[in-house]
């Protein structure tokens, strides 16, 4: 049963100290981790939020171990990664252009959370003096020893305030706010090392998805967002949302650039709902194994595995990989994806 409860820390967005719970395990570990809907502005978030310096020290050292079973990438990961690095990538293109931007020539970007290195390997192949951030010691050598890449091993708080105020034309940020416990100071600080006229690409999990009511909670991610809040986040850190999926896709992507000075000063209005509580209800495990049954995602789960080890075969390493992967998409016509413009 949900309750509305006092939390021990306050809401990173907007400072309330009321919520309700969600849940209280580890969906990975089954330890005791409560997870709460913010009653003020609909974050998600656990309570209490550890310290951004246990954190750091757990990503470096431990998290990729620990959740992903592995040092560096396996060949079939590179291939994963690569190919939604090009997907995208093509969003991020059919956005620009449907708002009349587009990336400079030779532009400066940088990846937050580049992991083993294939979007900043791709804004490199498109022509873009491309750069990275990685937290992992073990994926940031493999950027930089296998794929020759500059991506820099350590967090995002350590080494963005030593670029150049305006430094990026292009900031991407995937599956790395969901991750953090200060998204608004993460947010500004990025706005100011993005350059007039630029902008950033970030994507985040939804939390309202369907899957099995154990799966969605867990201590590697410290927030959790809905098309809602993440917006209202991003407003409340002086971005204007240019373009997003839709808000029942099982990611979110948005598209920002840094809002007029007008509009920064503005109080957002925050939208409280109880969307996240609301999703964890419909997760029962009845719904779950039926939605599996007749979905048909087990099946496709095994045959996208299978592709994947075919597909890397005969290939002697991640470059040559990455490099058939992304000389391959130049010739054929980019796929469309749903997007919406903001308002």
């Amino acid at each position: 049963m949900n309750k509305a409860i006092t939390c021990l820390t306050p809401c990173p967005v907007c400072g309330s100290t009321h919520a309700e719970a969600v849940a209280h395990i580890d969906g990975k570990t089954g330890e005791p981790l409560v997870t709460v809907n913010c009653n003020g502005c609909g974050l998600g978030r656990i309570d209490p939020l550890p310290t951004v310096q246990a954190l750091e020290a757990w990503y470096a050292s431990h998290y990729r171990q620990d959740y992903k079973g592995a040092f560096q990438p396996a060949l079939r990961h590179v291939l994963r990664a690569g190919r939604n690095a090009l997907d995208r990538w093509g969003w991020l293109q059919q956005q620009l252009s449907s708002h009349g931007l587009g990336l400079p020539s030779g532009a400066s970007t940088l990846d937050i959370g580049a992991s083993s290195g294939e979007f900043v390997y791709l804004a490199q192949a498109r022509g873009h003096h491309a750069h990275g951030i990685e937290p992992h010691a073990g994926y940031a050598s493999h950027a930089r020893d296998t794929l020759g890449l500059r991506v820099e091993n350590g967090s995002l708080h350590q080494l963005l305030p030593q670029k150049h105020e305006g430094q990026f034309d292009l900031v991407s940020m995937f599956h790395v706010l969901e991750h953090l416990t200060d998204p608004l100071a993460t947010l500004q600080l990025i706005k100011r090392k993005t350059a007039p006229g630029g902008c950033l690409l970030i994507e985040v999990p939804n939390a309202t998805r369907f899957c099995s009511p154990r799966y969605m909670f867990f201590k590697a991610h410290t927030l959790y967002f809905t098309q809602t809040s993440l917006h209202q986040t991003l407003h409340a850190a002086g971005w204007h949302v240019l373009a997003h999926n839709e808000a029942t896709d099982d990611n979110l992507l948005v598209l920002a650039q840094p809002s007029s000075p007008t509009a920064e000063a503005t109080t957002p209005a925050w939208q409280a709902n109880r969307a996240l509580v609301q999703a964890q209800q419909r997760r029962t495990w009845p719904a779950y194994l039926v939605d599996q049954l007749t979905s048909g995602r087990v099946v496709q789960k095994m045959n996208k595995r299978q592709e994947e080890k075919r597909m890397v075969r005969g290939f002697d390493g991640a470059r040559a990989v990455l490099d058939h992967l992304y000389q391959q998409s130049t010739h054929r016509p980019p796929e469309k994806t749903k997007a919406t413009a903001a308002a």
